[in-house]
């Protein structure tokens, strides 16, 4: 049995970066950059009219000026031809050369007949209601890092500068083996003695939300030469196996002995910590097989701390390590690493609140729903007070 920092690095030593492909931006979404993407123009390129409204020069002294054109956006550039006159300005249009001011309409008395707008003196102000070129950033500079998960706001930034296609990180094919002949499938009819598949939506769901799409699930009931057969034929077409459940002690516990019969390296079995302390990990050529707990915190705890955090390094993401402070005590006895649940609240200050949520066990998913995520305590001390800092993950991507 080994420690969870023993066995996070083994699993981070075991993992490569996943290769590269060139997708369109418009099915990026949830992708991460495999390039950095770097400013092809000034940000804004021009002065940028912000309102709609009157474009003046500010070192006039009139308050009542004379309309001689109007600005639309995606229009060329007009020029003010006197200090006594203004320019009609859209929002999004360029500035008009020899303007430097824009008076929304709202702070304007417009007589379209006369083809004149009045204002206060108190509305003129340098560069006011413009958004000054390049004030965002330059041509040239990196506006996105390599390792940036592509969202809605990236997208908008890389299409902004005219590129429709980019490199990202190749996502892998990925199988979720749920194993127990006592689990029935969502929608079917139960007995009294069996329960419904919940780890493996669960898993699913969280490799979606990471972007992952090229996802399957099986289900092996408690049978050696099928369970055999299944791992066989899913180390031959996945990259990725995550399997959940018969890794323990128990009779019917045949995936570690099945790993070793087709001869997947083990890299270890068992670590110290609470939830999930049965968990079995090893590689096979290229590939990574993740054998989860079956009880369902244990499932998630272990897919949270130690899958997830492999995906974020094979596909190079950009992450960063999340603290909360403890807001009650808690007190653990024994020579584990003890992943608690908690609800996280954000205070004014900065700060990340972490209340700890009771639980009756690894089997406990409901008490895990109520959470946001969980902390990690170290073995030592055994009891962690409230005021101390400790590591969160969260559910939430």
């Amino acid at each position: 049995m080994i420690q969870v920092s023993e066995a996070h690095k083994l699993i981070q030593d075991s993992t490569s970066i996943a290769q590269k492909e060139i997708v369109s931006v418009a099915i990026s979404n949830k992708r991460i950059l495999a390039e950095d993407i770097f400013a092809t123009r000034n940000q804004p390129p021009f002065n940028r009219v912000a309102m709609d409204g009157i474009a003046i020069d500010s070192k006039s002294v009139e308050l009542e000026f004379n309309i001689e054109g109007v600005q639309a956006a995606g229009a060329k550039q007009l020029s003010l031809s006197s200090s006594e006159n203004c320019i009609e300005v859209m929002t999004g249009a360029t500035l008009p050369l020899g303007c430097d001011c824009v008076i929304p309409y709202e702070k304007t008395t417009i007589d379209q007949d006369k083809k004149t707008a009045k204002i206060e003196k108190s509305s003129i102000a340098l560069m006011k209601n413009i958004h000054s070129e390049a004030s965002d950033y330059k041509e040239g500079e990196i506006v996105l890092k390599k390792g940036t998960m592509i969202t809605s706001p990236v997208c908008a930034i890389i299409a902004s500068q005219g590129k429709s296609e980019v490199s990202v990180y190749k996502t892998p094919k990925v199988i979720i083996i749920s194993t127990g002949s006592e689990l029935v499938e969502l929608d079917k009819p139960i007995e009294p003695y069996q329960i419904y598949m919940s780890n493996s939506y669960a898993i699913e769901s969280e490799l979606k939300s990471y972007g992952l799409t090229d996802i399957a699930r099986l289900h092996i009931p408690d049978n050696p030469e099928e369970t055999q057969r299944q791992i066989k034929h899913a180390l031959e077409n996945y990259d990725i196996l995550i399997l959940t459940g018969g890794v323990s002690r128990g009779k019917f516990d045949y995936i570690p002995g099945t790993l070793d019969k087709l001869g997947v390296k083990k890299l270890f079995h068992k670590i110290k910590q609470k939830p999930g302390k049965p968990m079995w990990y090893g590689s096979f050529e290229n590939k990574q097989i993740f054998a989860l707990p079956g009880n369902p915190v244990s499932c998630l705890v272990c897919l949270r701390r130690y899958v997830i955090p492999a995906l974020d390094q094979s596909l190079g993401k950009n992450v960063t390590p999340h603290y909360g402070e403890l807001q009650s005590t808690i007190e653990f006895k024994r020579d584990f690493t003890l992943f608690a649940s908690v609800s996280a609240t954000s205070f004014t200050d900065g700060r990340l609140l972490l209340f700890p949520i009771s639980s009756n066990g690894s089997g406990d998913f409901y008490a895990i729903g109520q959470s946001t995520g969980f902390i990690e305590l170290p073995p030592e001390p055994k009891i962690f007070k409230p005021g101390e800092i400790f590591q969160y993950y969260s559910w939430q991507t």
